[in-house]
């Protein structure tokens, strides 16, 4: 999806429709499935997505299974005192 939001007062509503987008495919996919998701919104990080999917499984009552966590490319370097700049968030999971 694209950036959820550029305002940190508003990262809870950000990590809300992530929650909201990712309940919908858990709906959908099959036990033993996979789900692909992905976040690019910098002010939300790499624990908190996978926070956020920790609570969507428990509140859909299925498992995830964390295969793979990925972000950008070398060609996206980030600086060390800019958190942000790992926006790129990929989580490829296993859903029983």
């Amino acid at each position: 999806p694209a950036k959820l939001t550029r305002d940190r007062s508003k990262v809870m509503d950000a990590l809300k429709k992530y929650f909201a987008m990712n309940r919908m495919a858990l709906d959908i996919i099959p036990p033993g499935g996979l789900l692909l998701t992905c976040s690019c919104t910098g002010l939300v990080g790499e624990s908190e997505f996978l926070e956020m999917l920790r609570r969507v499984a428990l509140n859909a009552g299925r498992e995830i299974q964390v295969l793979e966590v990925r972000g950008a490319g070398a060609d996206h370097p980030f600086r060390t005192d800019v958190p942000e700049g790992r926006y790129l968030k990929a989580v490829y999971c296993r859903v029983d």
